[in-house]
């Protein structure tokens, strides 16, 4: 097997699975009315920006979800740590970043 052909197929599964997970997690509301029903979203980036945004720096997200007005987005980075951040959803920035025990 073409290890050239696995990585790009598994990068390109795993996005799939990120967006999929964060489609389900955004639909999955609760009937509180947190801050971030109210905002606007239209300057916001997708989940596919911020997704590749994250790739690119190293990180594999596999959830990103939708908290009090900006991306939570669960990761595991270069060393394997699984890393909870969230993300400026008009700037792709972290706001904060801490491990997840």
């Amino acid at each position: 097997m073409n290890r050239n052909r696995v990585i790009p197929g598994l990068a390109g599964g795993l996005a799939v699975a990120v967006l999929v997970s964060a489609g389900i997690a955004m639909a999955d509301g609760d009937d509180r009315h947190d801050r971030d029903d109210d905002m606007p979203r239209d300057g916001w980036m997708s989940l596919l920006e911020v997704a590749e945004q994250l790739e690119s720096q190293g990180y594999t997200p596999y959830e990103i979800e939708i908290d009090d007005g900006a991306y939570e987005v669960m990761m595991i980075d270069g060393q394997g740590m699984v890393i909870e951040t969230d993300i400026d959803p008009t700037t792709g920035e972290p706001l904060q970043r801490r491990r997840d025990d």
